[in-house]
C-alpha cells in the first residue's frame, strides 16, 4: 500500500492568543475602574440621619466650622533675580490679611473653602487683574545701572521721589511765575551791607538727570504669595492652626478650593466632619422656599471673638432661586469673613458653599453648590 500523505494541522500561535487574552483583560480592568466605584456607591449610599431643624445641625457641626486667616504679599524680581519683597510703608506692597470661613470634610484634616480665600489676589475688590501701576513706580525709580545686590534698597530709598515728581508735574493749581532775582537791602544798620539774591522755588529743585536710563517695565515681574494660612477652632482663644493649599478648582467660576492642616490630622475636639458622602449633589433637587443654613464667621475677628474665646455663628433663611449648575442664590444673612462658609438644608447635608453676596443689601447671597466641593475631594 502506499502511504497517503496529508497536510499538517496548523498549531494554534499561542504568543497571539495571549495578546487577545492579555487585550480582554486590561478592557475589563479599565472598565471595572470606571464604572464600578459609580455602581458601589449609587447602591451603598450612607443613610442619611435628617436632624431636627438649625440648633441641632449647628451643635453637630459647629466644631468642624473653622475661621480662616490668610495673610499674603507681593514678591518682586527684576531681570530674573532672586524674589525680594518691599517695604515702603502704606502701599499696595504691604502683607494684607483676611478672613473667611471653612469646614472640616475628611479625618486628615481636609478643609473646604473658597478658591478666593485659597488665592485672594485672584478675586481683586477693585477689578484690577495686574500690577502694572507698581511697576511703572518701581522703574521710575531705579536705575539701569544698579547691581542685583541693590535692588531693594535702592527702591526702597527712591520711592517716595515718584511722588514728589507726580506732585509737581501735576500741580497747576496756581499760575507759575518766571525766575527772577529779588535784591532785598539789608539793613543799614548792620555791620556790612549788602545785597542778597534769592530766586523762586522752583528754581531751588534740582531737575532729574536727564541721561539716566531706568529699568524698563518689562523686566519687572510682580508675583502675589501667601505669608501664612491657618486656622482658628470654634472655642478656642486665638490659637491658629497653620494650613497649605490642598487643591484649588479649575477657573474661577467655581469658586471653591481645599486646604489642608499642616500636621494632616483632624484636631481632638471636632468629632464630626461634614460628610461630603451625604451632600446633595443633585442640585436640581434644591427647590425654591426650602431651608437654608449657615454656619459660619461673617465680620471675622469682629463677631467670632467673645470672652469665651472665638464663637462660630448660625443664621437660617430659605432658597430663593433654582440653581444654574454653579450657584444657588439664597436670602441667609451674611458679609465678609462668611465665604467658604458650609451652608445646610433642615436634615444637616451640605447643599452648597457660600461665596458672593450685596454689600448694598442684605438677603441676596450665592453659594457654589456641593458636587463641586465634592469632585476636588474625590
Amino acid at each position: 500500500m502506499s502511504e497517503e500523505s496529508f497536510p499538517e494541522e496548523k498549531q494554534p500561535n499561542n504568543k497571539s492568543r495571549n495578546i487577545k487574552i492579555g487585550a480582554a483583560v486590561a478592557i475589563v480592568a479599565v472598565l471595572g475602574i470606571i464604572f464600578i466605584p459609580k455602581i458601589w456607591a449609587k447602591y451603598n449610599k450612607k443613610e442619611v440621619v435628617c436632624l431636627n431643624g438649625q440648633t441641632e445641625i449647628y451643635e453637630k457641626f459647629k466644631d468642624a466650622v473653622v475661621l480662616v486667616k490668610h495673610t499674603y504679599t507681593v514678591e518682586i524680581s527684576i531681570k530674573g533675580s532672586k524674589p525680594f519683597q518691599l517695604e515702603v510703608g502704606e502701599t499696595n506692597l504691604e502683607p494684607k490679611t483676611i478672613s473667611g470661613t471653612g469646614f472640616f470634610v475628611s479625618e486628615d484634616g481636609k478643609i473646604v473653602t473658597n478658591h478666593h480665600v485659597a488665592e485672594p489676589w485672584q478675586y481683586p475688590s477693585d477689578n484690577t487683574t495686574s500690577y502694572d501701576y507698581l511697576k511703572e513706580h518701581i522703574a521710575a525709580v531705579l536705575p539701569d545701572s544698579i547691581s542685583e545686590g541693590n535692588y531693594k534698597s535702592v527702591i526702597e530709598k527712591n520711592w517716595n521721589d515718584y511722588y514728589f515728581e507726580e506732585g509737581e508735574e501735576g500741580d497747576d493749581s496756581e499760575e507759575e511765575t518766571p525766575a527772577t532775582t529779588v535784591v532785598a537791602t539789608v539793613d543799614s544798620t548792620a555791620t556790612n551791607t549788602a545785597t542778597v539774591a534769592t530766586t523762586s522755588p522752583e528754581a531751588t529743585v534740582p531737575s532729574p538727570a536727564k541721561d539716566i536710563k531706568y529699568v524698563s517695565v518689562d523686566d519687572i515681574k510682580i508675583t502675589p504669595v501667601t505669608v501664612e494660612i491657618s486656622v482658628a477652632l470654634h472655642g478656642s482663644k486665638d490659637d491658629w492652626l497653620k494650613c497649605k493649599v490642598y487643591k484649588i478648582a479649575d477657573g474661577n467660576e467655581v469658586d471653591v478650593a481645599v486646604l489642608q492642616l499642616n500636621s494632616e490630622t483632624l484636631p481632638g475636639s471636632v468629632k464630626n466632619i461634614v460628610d461630603l458622602d451625604t451632600a446633595v449633589t443633585d442640585d436640581s433637587t434644591l427647590k425654591p422656599g426650602t431651608n437654608a443654613i449657615l454656619i459660619g464667621y461673617p465680620m471675622g475677628m469682629t463677631l467670632a471673638n467673645t470672652r469665651r474665646g472665638i464663637k462660630v455663628q448660625v443664621y437660617e433663611g430659605q432658597i430663593n432661586k433654582e440653581s444654574d449648575g454653579v450657584s444657588i442664590q439664597y436670602n441667609v444673612t451674611s458679609t465678609h469673613g462668611a465665604s467658604g462658609s458650609p451652608v445646610f438644608n433642615q436634615c444637616g447635608q451640605l447643599i452648597a458653599i457660600n461665596y458672593a453676596g450685596f454689600d448694598e443689601a442684605q438677603g441676596y447671597n450665592f453659594g457654589i453648590v456641593a458636587k463641586h466641593a465634592a469632585s476636588l475631594i474625590q
